[in-house]
């Protein structure tokens, strides 16, 4: 198990939300505040906003992906748009195949019955993530 595993299941299990585990696992590449960071999507926790509706993780994905690897930043004319869709989209299909679903009421349904816990689908997630950002 990496570092950044260990690290999303020590902050899960300190009661951080799905989210906030997740974010704040990644603040020495973010190089924001933890807890800037932990306010920031403690709403988007139990499949945002607790809906149980679309897992926060892939969407995480997506974000740091975009903030560190796809967009250009170019608030005047952004033109990376496109490419940070594809690799979004390429990170949540990634998860959706490794975990079974998108969907966070159907993973919570399924992690009872599979006996795993959302800990280890943040695993999982970090572990795709952090082959995307080799």
């Amino acid at each position: 198990m990496s570092q950044r595993e260990e690290k999303v299941k020590e902050l899960h299990n300190q009661g951080y939300n799905c989210a906030q585990a997740f974010l704040c696992s990644y603040q020495d590449l973010l190089k924001l505040d933890e807890k800037e960071l932990f306010k920031l999507v403690e709403g988007l926790g139990r499949g945002i906003a607790g809906l149980e509706e679309m897992c926060c993780i892939p969407i995480l994905m997506a974000m740091i992906c975009s903030y560190l690897e796809t967009s250009d930043g170019n608030i005047d004319y952004p033109q990376s748009k496109l490419k940070s869709y594809a690799c979004g989209k390429c990170l949540a299909m990634d998860f959706k195949e490794q975990v079974g679903n998108l969907c966070c009421h159907s993973l919570l349904k399924e992690n009872k019955e599979k006996k795993r816990s959302c800990s280890d689908l943040l695993k999982k997630g970090v572990a795709i993530l952090d082959e995307c950002l080799k």
